[in-house]
C-alpha cells in the first residue's frame, strides 16, 4: 500500500502518481478538497475515470466543500498498465489532499 499528498494548482492535467512500467495505479481512497469553485476529474494518462466532480466555494462559511471517498481493498478506480494517474482541474484552483493507493502488476 502506498500514499500520496494531492496538492494541485494548474488547470488542465496534473500528475498525481508518475507512471510506473507495467503496472496499474489502483486508487483505494482520497480525500480532495478546493479553495473554489472548480471541476476535477481523475484520468488515466488523458483518459477519463471519473466524471468531472463539482467543488464549490462554501459562500464563505467555510474555505471550501470537499470530496471523500472511503477506501476498500477492491479500489475505487484503476489506469491503464504503465500510465500515470492525473488529476485534471477545470480551472486554476488550489485542489489538495491525500489518497491511498496500490500497484497493481499485469
Amino acid at each position: 500500500m502506498k500514499f500520496a499528498k494531492i496538492d494541485v494548482s494548474s488547470s488542465g492535467s496534473n500528475t498525481i502518481v508518475a507512471a510506473v512500467a507495467g503496472k496499474k495505479i489502483r486508487v483505494l481512497a482520497y480525500t480532495i478538497i478546493a479553495a473554489g469553485t472548480v471541476t476535477a476529474k481523475w484520468q488515466s494518462a488523458s483518459t477519463d475515470l471519473s466524471g468531472a466532480m463539482s467543488l464549490a466555494a462554501n459562500g464563505g462559511a467555510a474555505p471550501s466543500i470537499s470530496i471523500l471517498a472511503p477506501g476498500n481493498m477492491i479500489g475505487l478506480f484503476e489506469t491503464a498498465s504503465g500510465e500515470a494517474l492525473n488529476l485534471n482541474l477545470g480551472g486554476a484552483v488550489n485542489v489538495a489532499g491525500h489518497m491511498t493507493y496500490i500497484e497493481v502488476a499485469v
